[in-house]
């Protein structure tokens, strides 16, 4: 994921940069590659609205996202990419 200068306003627009720090691109380059390989291509969108869930370890983001998919069924690729809202599903425990 290529992360530009509009990008970064976006992010500090929606985040303070106390969560901003906060990011390992490690941890979000492999949460990045893990949602492209589901079919994900908005990853960057949901990155940019959803800081906070790429701040969760790779394995947390996972679990709750494969509830997501479950709950959102065959087409959570489209589903999710109509209403990136359904994101919010991942806050639930």
């Amino acid at each position: 994921m290529n992360i530009d200068e509009l990008d970064i306003k976006v992010l500090k627009e929606n985040f303070d940069d106390e969560l901003i720090k906060k990011i390992d691109i490690n941890n979000v380059a492999s949460i990045n590659k893990y949602l492209l390989d589901n079919g994900i291509y908005y990853s960057k969108d949901l990155f940019l609205l959803y800081l906070d869930l790429f701040l969760m370890s790779k394995d947390e983001f996972v679990k709750r996202f494969e509830k997501l998919k479950q709950k959102l069924g065959e087409n959570y690729v489209d589903e999710l990419g109509e209403d990136l809202s359904l994101m919010d599903v991942m806050y639930e425990d």
